[in-house]
C-alpha cells in the first residue's frame, strides 16, 4: 500500500474481515487483467479495486491511488489496444466518486485528479474525442452539483485546460465553461466582500480617509472583471482575466495600500473573515505575524490592552485550522508585550493567552509504518510558552503556572528526536532566580534528564538481543524493539509494562491502544512464542507472590538470579524474561528520576569530588542518615550554584541523524552534555534520595515519650528539613523564626512541654503558609481557567480537578509533604503525652537522656565515664580494664535510670527501649563470654550490683547468679562435676533475693546452721550436691513464707534485679546510713552487670 495510509478497513475490522472474500466485479476484474503482466502495476491495481469494493471503503487511499493510476501508469493504458475501453473505465470511476459520500476536502481532491488527469491524456497520447467530451461532460455537470468548489478552484481551468481548448473541435466549449467558472468567481466576491460598506462602519480606525483606494476592491472593480470576462473571445483572452485566486491575491496585497502598520492589521482583519480567503488565511496570519511589532509600538499604552483584546480574539478565532501560524503570532505579540517590561500589562496579556487554550498532544496513535503520531503542535506550543517564559520569568508567572496545569492534566508528550534538551537549557540560562522553586516544579515534568538520545549503550544491546532470540519472528517483541530504536519516549516504559502484563494474563486489551493493527492482527496466544513464557511468568510471579507489575517493581538482581535457577525446560524463555525486566528497568533509569546505583551515578558526574563519594558510600554503608543526608545536601548547593549561574552555559552536542530504510522513521542519536542540564537532572534524583533518607531518619523517631534528647533531635531534623526546603527554593521567615524560638527553648530545662506544643502549632500554621505560597496562590487562577476548558466549567468539577492537581504536586515536591506530616505527628504525640501524664511525670520524662543510661565496661563513654553517673565501684572497674586487668565483662546502668526509674517503668515505650538497652549489652557480654542468657546448657549468670558515687558498706542489695531458675539449675546439675555448685549458686541467688526482699540474713543463717548440724557439717562445702538441693527447697519455703516469688524467666528476673537494687537505694538501712554521714538522697545509684566467675568452693 501507498505510504501514509491505512485502510479504514484494516483500521476498524482488520482482525475480523483480514480473510473475508471480496467480492469483484467483472467489469473490475477486466481492468485488473490488463495490467497482469506489470507486477508493481497490477500490484497497485489489485489494492485499489479490492478497496474500492470493500464494505468499509477509506476514500482517502481511493484517491492517492486513483491519482497514481490516472497519472503514473496512464501511459500504459494509453499503449494497449483496448485503451478506449481502459479510459472509458477510469472516467466511470470519477463518474460513481462523484456521487459517493466525500467530504468537501476528498471532492475538492478528485476534481484535482480529473483535471490532471485530461490534461495528462493530452500531453502523453491521443485519446478518442469521445474520452474528451466524456470528461468534459463531467466538468460541466459538476460545475452545477458543486459550484462553489468549482469556483474556488477556477485556477485549474487556466493551468490544465490549455491543451484542451487547442483543439478545435472543443475549443468554444472550452472556452465557455472557463467564462462561466469566471464569472461565478467575481459574482461570489462581489457578494460576499462588500469592502466599501466595511470601511465604511470602520472607518473611525484609520487615520486618513481611504475612501477612493477602497473602490480598487469596490464594486467598481468587480465591474470592470464582469466587463473584461464578457469581452473575452479567444482562450488566450478568456485565460488573461482574474480567476478566484487572482481576485484573493488582489485583496491580499491590498493592505500594502494602507499607511499605518496599525491600519493594515485592520484591514486584514476585515479580509480574515471573507469567506472567498479561507485558502489563504494562513499567508494573511503570516502577514498580521510581520506587522504586529511596529504596530504595537504606534500605540499608546490604554490601546495596547484593546489591540491585545483584538488579535487574541482572533488567534482563538482561527486557532483550530491554523494551529501552527497562530502559535506562531501569539508569540510574536507575546514577546513585544514582553518587551515593555510592564507587569500589569504583562499579566493582562497571560490570561487571555491562557483563556485561548493550550495545544494537548491528544491520543496517541501508532501508523501502519509504526510511527508515532501526535499532535506536532503539542511541543511548539510548549516551546513558544517557555521561550516566553524565558524572557521574563518573573513578569510570566502565570504563563509558568498556565503551562504545569496544562501539562498536568492534559498530559505530555516529548520524543528523543525533539532533542528537549536544548529547551531545558535555554530555560535554565534565563534569569529564574526569583521563581527557581516553581521553574524546578515545570521543568520536572519534561522526561527528557538523559543524556544519551536514542536507545544507545545497554538498552540497545538488550532490546536487540530479545528480538534476535526470537528470530525476529516474534512480531510483539520486534515492535518493541523497533519502536524503543527509532521513536525513542517516556511512554515506551507504559508499552514494555503492557507487555509483561500480556505475558502473564493473556489480555490482549491494554495492548489495543498502542500497538499498529498489523502487530495485534499477528499476536498468537497459542503460538510458541507466547505459550512457554505465559508459563514461565506465571511461575516466577507466584513464586514473589505478585502479579507481572508487582514482579517488574522488585530489585532486578533478586528476580533475575530467581530466573536462572529455576527448573524451566525452555533455555530461551528464561533469558527472554530476564531481558524484559532488565528493559523496563533501563527505560525507568533513563526517563524517570529514579536511581538504583546512586554511587555510580554520581561517579559518572561532573559535580562530586571522589572524596564526596567515598564519604557518602562510607556513610550508607553505615545507615548513618543523617551524615548522608548533609553530604547530599552539599553536592545538591553545588548544583543549585551551577543552574542559578547567571553566565549563559553552552552545550556540547554530539549528535547524529538517520532514517530507518525500511520503515521510513527518522531518529537521532548521540549525546547532550551541557552543565545546568546536567544539573538539573541530578538534582531532582538527588532529591528523591534524600527524601528516602528523610524518611529513614524519622522514622527512628518515637514521640510515645519526649525527653529533652528527643527535643534536641527533632530541632536538628527540623534545620535538615530548612536547608532542604531553601535548596528547593521555599523558604519562610516565619517558620526561620519559630525554628530559632525552639533553639532558643532548649537551652533551658524551664520551658514546658507546652510551650514546644505551640511552637509545633505555629510551624504547622507556616508549613500550611508555604504551601499557600508556592502551590496553592500560585495555581489557584491557572486551574480556574484551565480545568474548565478540559472538562466542564461546574464548580465540583473544578473543586475536585484542583484537589487531584495539588495533591499530586505537594507528593512530588521536594520534603514539603513530609515536613506537614511529621509536624502534625509531632503535635499529635505531644498533645497525647499532656493529657495522659501528669506535670511531674512529664517534667521528669524531659530530662531523662537515654545516650546516659548505658555504659560498657570496654567502651569509653565520655560523658558517663564518672563516679557521679556510674558509681565508684564501676568507674574503677572500668579503670582496670583501661590498663588490662582481666576484670569479667558487662555493663552499667547509670544512675540516669535510677533519677527516671518510676517514669521508665510507668512508661510502655521507654519500657520497651529500656528492655532493648539491656538486650543489646546483654548480647555483648554472651559475645564475650560464649554463653547464652537463659540458655540451660550454657547459661550465662550474672551479679547486679549497686555501684554509688560515695560507699555505702552493707547498706545496698546485691543479687548473684541472676539468670538462674528451676530448669536451668537442674539441667546444670546432671553433669556431677557441676551438681554442687549449680545448686549453690541457686542457693546464693534465692537468698540474696529474699534479702533484696526484706527478708532478714539471720533466717538463712539459720537454716544453713540446722543443715550443718543434721549432716555433721563444719564448712558449706562439705556438703553434697543432694543436700545442697535440698537447702535450697528450704531457702524457697522462705520466700514463700514471705510471699516472695522468684521470677523463673531469666530476663524478667534480670529486669526485677535491677528495680530490687535501684529500690534498695532508699530501704531504711540504706536511708539511715545516708543521714548519718549527711549525703543528699538525689545522688542515687549506679547497677553494674556484669558475668558471674564461679569460684563456690
Amino acid at each position: 500500500m501507498v505510504e501514509n495510509f491505512r485502510s479504514q478497513a484494516l483500521e476498524a475490522n482488520l482482525v475480523e474481515t483480514r480473510h473475508e472474500e471480496i467480492e469483484i466485479p467483472a467489469k473490475h476484474q477486466w481492468f485488473i487483467d490488463l495490467s497482469a503482466e506489470c507486477w508493481g502495476m497490477h500490484k497497485r491495481t489489485i489494492e485499489f479495486i479490492k478497496e474500492y469494493n470493500h464494505k468499509f471503503v477509506n476514500y482517502d487511499y481511493i484517491l492517492e491511488n486513483l491519482h497514481n493510476i490516472c497519472l503514473t501508469d496512464l501511459w500504459f493504458y494509453l499503449t494497449i489496444p483496448e485503451s478506449e475501453e481502459a479510459l472509458f473505465f477510469l472516467t466511470g470511476i470519477f463518474e460513481e466518486l462523484f456521487q459517493a459520500r466525500l467530504d468537501p476536502k476528498q471532492k475538492e481532491r478528485l476534481i484535482i485528479i480529473l483535471f490532471k488527469f485530461i490534461d495528462k491524456l493530452l500531453k502523453v497520447g491521443e485519446p478518442t474525442p469521445k474520452v474528451i467530451k466524456r470528461i468534459l461532460a463531467l466538468i460541466a455537470k459538476g460545475m452545477e452539483e458543486h459550484e462553489e468548489i468549482y469556483v474556488r478552484n477556477g485556477g485549474y481551468f487556466k493551468t490544465y485546460l490549455g491543451r484542451v481548448a487547442a483543439i478545435p473541435e472543443f475549443r468554444d466549449e472550452v472556452i465557455n465553461l472557463t467564462r462561466i467558472i469566471l464569472l461565478k468567481g467575481v459574482e461570489y466576491w462581489e457578494n460576499t466582500a462588500r469592502a466599501e460598506e466595511w470601511f465604511a462602519s470602520k472607518k473611525n480606525l484609520f487615520k486618513k480617509d481611504y475612501e477612493e483606494k477602497i473602490r480598487l476592491i469596490g464594486q467598481d472593480f468587480f465591474k470592470y472583471l464582469t466587463e473584461q470576462i464578457k469581452k473575452s473571445a479567444t482562450w488566450e483572452e478568456i485565460v488573461s482575466n482574474f480567476f478566484f485566486n487572482d481576485i484573493a491575491n488582489h485583496f491580499r496585497q491590498f493592505s500594502d495600500e494602507f499607511e499605518l502598520p496599525l491600519e493594515k492589521i485592520h484591514y486584514l482583519f476585515y479580509v480574515m473573515h471573507l469567506p472567498g480567503m479561507k485558502q489563504m488565511e494562513n499567508h494573511l496570519l503570516y502577514d498580521i505575524n510581520r506587522l504586529l511589532k511596529d504596530a504595537l509600538n504606534s500605540l499608546t499604552p490604554e490601546e495596547i490592552y484593546w489591540f491585545i483584546d483584538e488579535m487574541l480574539n482572533l488567534f482563538k478565532e482561527f486557532k483550530d485550522e491554523h494551529t501552527g501560524t497562530i502559535l506562531e503570532c501569539m508569540f510574536t505579540l507575546g514577546k513585544e508585550i514582553a518587551r515593555t517590561n510592564n507587569p500589569e500589562l504583562i499579566s493582562y496579556f497571560c490570561k487571555h493567552l491562557i483563556s485561548i487554550g493550550f495545544i494537548y498532544p491528544g491520543k496517541q496513535q501508532i501508523t501502519s509504518d509504526w510511527q508515532v503520531k501526535v499532535n506536532p503542535n503539542h511541543v511548539k506550543n510548549i516551546r513558544i510558552w517557555l521561550e516566553l517564559i524565558e524572557s521574563s520569568p518573573q513578569n510570566f508567572r502565570e504563563l509558568l503556572a498556565a503551562l504545569n496545569v496544562n501539562l498536568k492534566l492534559g498530559g505530555i508528550f516529548i520524543a528523543d528526536t525533539d532533542l528537549f534538551q536544548r529547551d531545558i537549557t535555554k530555560l535554565l540560562n534565563s534569569d529564574i532566580s526569583a521563581v527557581y522553586k516553581q521553574i524546578k516544579e515545570l521543568a520536572r515534568l519534561f522526561p527528557v534528564y538523559f543524556q544519551e538520545i536514542g536507545a544507545e549503550g545497554k538498552l540497545r544491546d538488550v532490546t536487540t538481543a530479545i528480538d534476535e532470540l526470537g528470530h525476529r519472528k516474534d512480531l510483539l517483541i520486534h515492535f518493541v524493539r523497533k519502536q524503543i530504536h527509532s521513536e525513542s519516549n517516556n511512554t515506551h516504559i507504559s508499552l514494555v509494562r503492557n507487555v509483561a502484563s500480556f505475558w502473564y494474563n493473556g489480555e490482549l486489551e491494554p495492548l489495543k491502544s498502542v500497538l499498529p493493527p498489523d502487530v495485534l492482527a499477528g499476536i498468537d496466544t497459542s503460538s510458541p512464542n507466547f505459550v512457554d513464557v505465559h508459563r514461565l511468568m506465571v511461575a516466577v510471579c507466584q513464586h514473589f507472590g505478585v502479579d507481572a507489575l508487582g514482579l517488574l517493581a522488585l530489585p532486578e538482581q533478586k528476580i533475575i538470579e530467581f530466573i536462572e535457577g529455576y527448573p524451566f525446560e525452555n533455555e530461551r524463555e528464561k533469558k527472554r524474561l530476564a531481558y524484559l525486566i532488565q528493559i523496563n528497568n533501563l527505560l525507568l533509569e533513563k526517563y524517570s528520576l529514579e536511581t538504583t546505583d546512586l554511587l555510580g551515578l554520581l561517579s559518572k558526574s561532573r559535580f562530586c569530588s571522589p572524596e564526596q563519594i567515598a564519604n557518602l558510600k562510607e556513610q550508607l554503608a553505615a545507615n548513618d542518615h543523617r551524615r548522608a543526608l548533609k553530604t547530599i545536601y552539599g553536592i545538591m548547593a553545588k548544583l543549585k550554584e551551577i543552574i542559578l549561574d547567571p553566565r549563559e552555559s553552552v552545550a556540547q552536542e554530539d549528535i547524529y541523524y538517520k532514517r530507518h530504510i525500511a520503515i521510513g522513521i527518522p531518529s537521532m542519536y548521540g549525546q547532550y552534555r551541557e552543565p545546568k542540564f546536567e544539573a538539573l537532572g541530578l538534582m531532582y534524583r538527588l532529591e528523591k534520595v534524600a527524601s528516602r533518607l528523610m524518611e529513614n531518619i524519622l522514622a527512628d523517631f518515637k514521640l510515645d515519650y519526649i525527653t529533652a534528647k528527643t527535643l534536641k533531635s527533632i530541632y536538628e531534623v527540623l534545620i535538615l528539613f530548612k536547608t532542604g526546603l531553601a535548596l528547593d527554593g521555599m523558604e519562610n521567615q516565619n517558620f526561620n523564626s519559630n525554628l530559632e524560638m525552639f533553639r532558643y527553648c532548649l537551652t533551658s530545662p524551664s520551658f514546658t512541654l507546652g510551650q514546644f506544643i505551640n511552637i509545633f502549632e505555629f510551624m504547622a500554621l507556616d508549613i500550611k503558609e508555604i504551601i499557600n505560597e508556592y502551590f496553592i496562590r500560585f495555581y489557584d487562577d491557572a486551574l480556574s481557567i484551565i480545568v474548565p476548558q478540559l472538562f466542564d466549567d461546574s464548580q465540583e468539577t473544578l473543586l475536585k480537578k484542583s484537589e487531584t492537581f495539588y495533591r499530586e504536586v505537594l507528593s512530588s515536591a521536594f520534603l514539603i509533604q513530609i515536613l506537614d506530616n511529621f509536624i502534625a505527628y509531632a503535635i499529635n504525640s505531644l498533645r497525647k503525652i499532656m493529657s495522659t501524664y501528669s506535670e511531674k511525670q512529664i517534667n521528669n520524662m524531659m530530662t531523662y537522656d537515654p545516650d546516659l543510661t548505658v555504659s560498657a565496661f570496654d567502651t569509653t563513654t565520655e560523658e558517663m565515664d564518672n563516679r557521679v553517673f556510674l558509681g565508684a565501684k564501676a568507674y574503677y572497674l572500668k579503670k582496670l580494664i583501661s590498663h588490662n586487668f582481666p576484670v569479667p565483662p558487662g555493663f552499667v546502668l547509670t544512675t540516669e535510670v535510677f533519677r527516671h526509674k518510676d517514669t521508665v517503668l510507668e512508661h510502655m515505650s521507654m519500657n520497651l527501649e529500656f528492655e532493648e538497652l539491656l538486650v543489646k549489652h546483654l548480647a555483648k557480654i554472651e559475645g564475650a563470654s560464649q554463653l547464652e542468657f537463659g540458655n540451660p546448657q550454657r547459661p550465662l549468670l550474672l551479679s547486679v550490683r549497686s555501684g554509688t558515687a560515695i560507699s555505702l558498706p552493707g547498706a545496698m542489695s546485691t543479687l548473684l547468679n541472676v539468670g538462674l531458675n528451676d530448669e536451668i539449675v537442674e539441667s546444670l546439675a546432671r553433669k556431677p562435676e557441676n551438681a554442687w555448685m549449680a545448686w549453690d549458686s541457686y542457693r546464693r541467688l534465692i537468698q540474696s533475693w529474699g534479702m533484696a526482699k526484706g527478708i532478714r540474713r539471720a533466717v538463712f543463717n539459720n537454716l544453713m546452721d540446722e543443715a550443718k548440724k543434721k549432716y555433721g557439717i563444719v564448712k558449706k562445702a562439705d556438703f553434697t550436691a543432694e543436700q545442697m538441693k535440698e537447702l535450697v527447697a528450704q531457702y524457697k519455703e522462705v520466700l514463700a513464707d514471705y510471699k516472695v516469688s522468684l521470677e523463673q524467666n531469666p530476663f524478667s528476673q534480670l529486669k526485677q534485679a535491677i528495680f530490687m537494687v535501684l529500690d534498695s537505694w532508699n530501704t531504711e538501712r540504706a536511708k539511715a546510713y545516708r543521714d548519718h554521714l549527711q549525703i543528699a538522697e538525689e545522688w542515687g545509684t549506679a547497677v553494674i552487670i556484669q558475668k558471674m566467675v564461679m569460684g563456690n568452693r
